[in-house]
């Protein structure tokens, strides 16, 4: 076949445009597809944005206030505190990312190893106050916490690991987390 005819000039030309033609339909199905992701990340942020400080409330409420006030943890505070996460899992806990979902359940277990081994009135054993602190605020040797989880998931902490990046934190995880235990055994 001479590739200088004009026959084979325009089956090269017409290759060369189906070719062109298929690669522009690929590019924009895939610009489409990233575009629609990007979409329905932005909705799920957007709901998370609405839902988490409803759950960040929660944990306030039973967690840090209440050692702040001195209370004793009771049958009675885990059995509310497990109330209050299982109505707001109801219409929140379907916005969880999975590291979230994953502490979310981890506190419930506790929450509810609390009820069962606690007689009424009685307060819940030190070591299982301590656990359900730790799923909520992470610590040394165990690792982030659910309120750690729930700010990455809004982008809190994100320009914070970009700076801090390659820079040893140990001593000031070590001296941030020195009050956790004296807080749990309250």
């Amino acid at each position: 076949m001479d590739l200088n005819s004009p026959v084979a000039v325009a089956l090269i030309a017409a290759s060369v445009s189906v070719v062109g033609t298929l690669l522009t339909v690929r590019a924009a199905a895939r610009t489409n597809h990233n575009a629609a992701v990007q979409t329905q990340f932005q909705e799920i942020i957007k709901k998370r944005i609405e839902c988490y400080p409803k759950l960040w409330e929660i944990h306030i409420r039973y967690e840090t206030n209440w050692a702040l006030a001195d209370r004793p943890k009771t049958r009675e505070w885990a059995e509310q505190y497990a109330h209050e996460l299982n109505n707001f899992n109801l219409t929140g806990g379907v916005f969880f990312s999975q590291p979230v979902y994953v502490r979310f359940g981890e506190l419930r277990h506790y929450l509810s190893q609390a009820v069962h081994d606690t007689p009424p009135g009685a307060e819940v054993s030190p070591e299982l106050t301590y656990k359900i602190r730790l799923s909520v605020y992470g610590g040394p040797g165990y690792g982030d916490g659910m309120s750690t989880h729930l700010k990455d998931d809004l982008g809190s902490y994100q320009s914070v690991s970009l700076t801090q990046a390659g820079k040893t934190s140990g001593p000031l995880l070590r001296r941030a987390y020195a009050w956790l235990p004296r807080i749990a055994r309250r």
